[in-house]
């Protein structure tokens, strides 16, 4: 099971986070925070140094670090992996938002993974909540993202397994293979979230 942070995503306008900064408010008093607008829960996504996280910029490309890790049951089988982002070296701070893209590439066919906000055993946004966090990313934080494999065959054919997959992170273009051996026909990707390393 992975571990998941429980936010509200969080991409607001300048003039509503510039409102946040000037009253210091996080969320306004008798709203739970299962309810919060999507201006507050970016005022409650983080601050990271006193800045909002509106302030903080999406994270470039070379600006990051990124591996897969596989997710296995107590059999041992490969259910999926995650994928592992953090910022490179002495890098400032900056965000993701959204989901990565991925393609698995060397086994079998090549294989788009579906986006979607949950999964059907493990990763994405809990029930209820489909708009992506918006992930701040410094040297003691990064992002990870769930990516579900399904062993669903089609026309009664083995699926395939793959040892290398394509994937970018949100919002940027740095498109690069990572090694991972899992079995899959199809394949699901969740948004990312925070990791503490």
């Amino acid at each position: 099971m992975t571990k998941r942070i429980a936010t509200t995503a969080g991409v607001f306008s300048v003039l509503g986070a510039a409102a946040l900064v000037l009253t210091g408010c996080t969320s306004e008093p008798g709203v739970p925070g299962a309810q919060a607008t999507a201006a507050q829960a970016g005022a409650q996504q983080v601050q990271l140094q006193g800045q909002p996280t509106a302030q903080v910029p999406a994270c470039a490309d070379g600006q990051l670090n990124f591996n897969a890790e596989p997710i296995t049951n107590p059999s041992g089988a490969t259910l999926g992996f995650k994928l592992n982002y953090w910022v490179v070296g002495a890098s400032g701070a900056c965000s993701l938002t959204g989901y990565p893209g991925i393609t698995a590439v060397t086994g079998g066919p090549q294989v788009d993974a579906v986006r979607k906000p949950r999964g059907a055993l493990f990763g994405g946004l809990p029930q209820g909540q489909d708009t992506p966090p918006t992930v701040v990313l410094d040297r003691n934080h990064g992002a990870q993202a769930v990516v579900e494999t399904t062993l669903i065959a089609h026309q009664s054919a083995a699926c395939p397994t793959y040892t290398e997959f394509l994937t970018t992170p949100p919002n940027t273009t740095d498109t690069r293979k990572v090694s991972v051996t899992t079995l899959g026909c199809e394949y699901a990707v969740y948004p990312v979230y925070s990791w503490s390393r």
